[in-house]
């Protein structure tokens, strides 16, 4: 398993002991980001003391963090002596100066669409999704993921037996903007894999949606867009200078990267158990801090042979049980909200 370097050797123990005081998340549009309401979620299954100035999160039906969470438990005014506080800029997706909130550690994170072009001052954390290592926009970026909630995992525990599944993919994708990933592979990956598998289109309902993803074999979870450096372009130096501020890199290593690669679906199709198919991780700098194996946790899509990734996947037929099996544990073990939450307190240190 590939792993990125670990910024911290720190025990439970010593994380709750250096985050006595408790964490505190703020929102300045008072809507938490999806990936707040995961973190918050851990810090509560630790037994941490975690407070926000707002209970309401934007997420999806099956992806819902903090159900049954009472506003009034967590919901206060910033506290004395608070051991850190995480800014959620996930909506404006720009640095807002709270410095004044601070009452230890101060950190931000976003999960926006762009969020590869948020910047904030160096000597504050930025906790971030769809970060690609071929691309750097300040020293202390830490890689997030969406991540399953503990009500997703709970819901799939009662998931349906693999081979009791219909051997068909899912791909219920709605149209939407900015995802010329899926765009590209309707044209290519989904006529290839037609040929050789029954591709299930029907999009549902949310109340019916875990029902299909426990009812399906294979579930198409890609998503993305292209981005091709800008700033190499000097038009838009002379013509859009604030426009190429907000659209540059400070390193960029790829004559065009994958940006907004990450979606619930992704984690939601692994926890399902069902064979996950998506980009190549390594290939493609798909940044987690634990990244999962192709053919081991899910099924990967190589652009440069797209009829080959459709034939590799029903090649590896007989080992669709395993991988779906792999693929779930990877992603409890490693993003569920407890390990995030641990994972979070540690880059903070």
């Amino acid at each position: 398993m590939t792993t990125q370097p670990s910024p911290y050797l720190v025990t439970e123990a010593d994380l709750k002991t250096a985050f006595a005081g408790g964490v505190y998340l703020i929102s300045p549009e008072e809507l938490l980001s999806h990936n707040s309401g995961c973190i918050i979620e851990g810090l509560r299954d630790l037994g941490m003391t975690v407070k926000s100035n707002t209970a309401r999160v934007t997420s999806r039906h099956a992806s819902m963090p903090l159900a049954g969470v009472p506003e009034a438990e967590l919901c206060s005014k910033p506290f004395a002596g608070m051991s850190a506080v995480i800014i959620d800029i996930s909506h404006g997706n720009e640095y807002v100066p709270l410095e004044s909130m601070r009452g230890g550690r101060l950190a931000y994170l976003t999960n926006s669409d762009t969020s590869a072009f948020c910047k904030v001052p160096d000597p504050f954390a930025l906790f971030s999704v769809h970060e690609n290592a071929f691309a750097t926009n300040g020293a202390r970026r830490f890689p997030l993921a969406f991540g399953p909630t503990n009500a997703l995992i709970a819901a799939s525990d009662r998931r349906r037996a693999f081979e009791k599944r219909k051997k068909v993919a899912l791909r219920n994708f709605r149209a939407t903007l900015s995802q010329g990933v899926r765009a590209l592979l309707d044209l290519s990956y989904v006529p290839q894999l037609k040929t050789k598998l029954p591709v299930d289109e029907a999009i549902v309902p949310p109340n019916l949606y875990l029902d299909a993803l426990h009812g399906s074999q294979v579930c198409l979870a890609y998503g993305g867009d292209f981005f091709s450096p800008i700033q190499n372009n000097p038009w838009f130096a002379e013509k859009e200078p604030q426009l190429l501020a907000r659209h540059s890199f400070e390193r960029i290593d790829a004559p065009a990267i994958i940006m907004r690669w990450d979606s619930w679906r992704f984690w939601e199709s692994l926890v399902a158990g069902c064979v996950t198919v998506h980009l190549d991780f390594a290939k493609y700098g798909l940044k987690l801090p634990v990244l999962p194996e192709p053919w081991v946790h899910y099924a990967p899509i190589d652009l440069d042979d797209i009829k080959g990734s459709a034939e590799a996947l029903m090649d590896h037929q007989k080992h669709w049980p395993d991988i779906a099996e792999a693929g779930r544990a990877w992603a409890i073990k490693h993003y569920a909200p407890k390990p995030t939450a641990l994972r979070v307190l540690g880059q903070l240190l």
